[in-house]
């Protein structure tokens, strides 16, 4: 039977979760992660000397992070997010729905290969101001942004971060993880796009008008000069070929991360590009900070109430898929999706080896794509609600669980149908 300390860890994590759901007085859900850490610490609970474990634990993740935020702010201050919507614009020829189609595997590409937080943080703002600027109702646009951000996020380890949480410390290798999960990933996505080009069918118009117009508050496309832009275009692109390269030799992501964002940041502060205090903006410093707290949380709840928890793996794959895919799913909608990811990786190493990989890949379906179906299962979505409410758009949890509802249950379906076909 658990004892009080048990009732304490789980009264602390109910309330850390509670408040990071509230925000009250908008307060980052860092700060809020880290009362509960120190409330986990002050509570005898997870030692003071358990610290650097729990650092080094999440180091190898925290490090990619690192290098890729600081590569993906000198891309966008390049321009070239900018210029390739404006080029699906010119591309799609008039065509309302061709431009929809174009800007929605634009924002699939740039998750895939640079993660889903740079697909909201980045396209969001700047597919807001490519229809904006036609006359279009952006909202099924803004709606493509965050739903592609989770349903292209399971192909690469890194494009997600919970795909990171798991993969590094259950020794997935590179190969195993893109050729099971290249199959849902496209499942998910090409299922999402069907889904949205019918549900705003008579929101997204067949004709574009040929004159761009003029939207106060609209920036005009961020365009750096053709020999800039083009060089960091040949250095995303050698970045790009480092991850996959060290992903297929077996070595560690963060190192080609950090290695890219070396060769980019360089040039761009010798040329006068960025600056030191621009590059740190580029970084989301609360972002290391959740993570470390909420690793912190887990570990309590790992001495206080796994620790002597036996499980048998499902008898199954169809059972694993099963499995995994709801608890991730509904574990994401009722504690968020990052820390349901790290409770699922201390569950998962307690498992016998042989059944690991099957479900944790059906763990980041759930994790990935069954946040989408609230406004707070992500903190991807979290941050897209703010950034799309900073610009005027009212999206209340009523009309979002109108798209949502609809939505995420038969993309959860078709992409475990499609896992299940890869693993059976």
């Amino acid at each position: 039977m658990p004892d009080l300390s048990a009732w304490l860890v789980l009264a602390i994590v109910a309330l850390t979760l509670a408040l990071i759901l509230i925000r009250p007085r908008d307060l980052n859900e860092a700060w809020i992660a880290s009362g509960g850490a120190i409330a986990m610490l002050l509570a005898g609970v997870v030692r003071p000397e358990a610290l650097p474990g729990v650092v080094s634990q999440t180091a190898g993740v925290l490090l990619f992070l690192l290098g890729m935020m600081v590569l993906t702010g000198i891309v966008e201050r390049a321009g070239i997010f900018d210029l390739v919507a404006e080029r699906c614009a010119d591309f799609s020829f008039g065509n309302g729905i061709a431009l929809y189609v174009l800007l929605f595997l634009f924002g699939a590409i740039v998750t895939a290969l640079l993660s889903l937080d740079v697909t909201i943080i980045m396209l969001t703002p700047i597919v807001y101001a490519v229809t904006k600027r036609r006359g279009m109702d952006p909202l099924p646009f803004l709606f493509a942004c965050t739903f592609v951000a989770n349903t292209a996020s399971l192909v690469f380890p890194f494009s997600n971060l919970t795909n990171l949480l798991l993969y590094e410390p259950l020794g997935l290798s590179f190969r195993q993880f893109t050729s099971a999960m290249w199959l849902p990933n496209m499942v998910a996505m090409l299922t999402n796009l069907a889904l949205f080009l019918w549900l705003f069918r008579s929101r997204i118009p067949r004709h574009l008008p040929a004159i761009l117009m003029d939207e106060p508050g609209i920036p005009a496309p961020n365009v750096a000069s053709r020999g800039w832009r083009r060089k960091v275009a040949v250095l995303l692109v050698i970045s790009l070929s480092l991850l996959f390269a060290c992903g297929f030799a077996g070595l560690p992501l963060w190192w080609a991360a950090l290695a890219g964002a070396t060769l980019a940041f360089i040039p761009a502060l010798i040329t006068h590009r960025t600056t030191l205090a621009q590059t740190a903006a580029d970084i989301s410093w609360p972002l290391f900070v959740f993570v470390i707290a909420m690793t912190v949380l887990v570990r309590g709840v790992e001495r206080t109430w796994l620790a002597d928890l036996t499980l048998s793996p499902p008898e199954s794959n169809a059972g694993a898929v099963a499995t995994g895919v709801l608890s991730g799913a509904i574990g994401s909608n009722v504690i968020n999706n990052v820390p349901m990811a790290v409770l699922a990786r201390s569950v998962l190493e307690r498992m016998p080896v042989e059944n690991q990989p099957v479900l944790a890949y059906s763990v980041l379906v759930g994790t990935n794509i069954g946040p989408a179906l609230t406004t707070y299962g992500s903190l991807a979505t979290m941050l897209w609600l703010t950034l799309v409410r900073q610009r005027g758009m009212t999206i209340t949890t009523r009309s979002y669980l109108a798209i949502s509802l609809i939505t995420v249950p038969i993309v959860l379906l078709t992409t475990s149908i499609s896992l299940w076909l890869v693993v059976r």
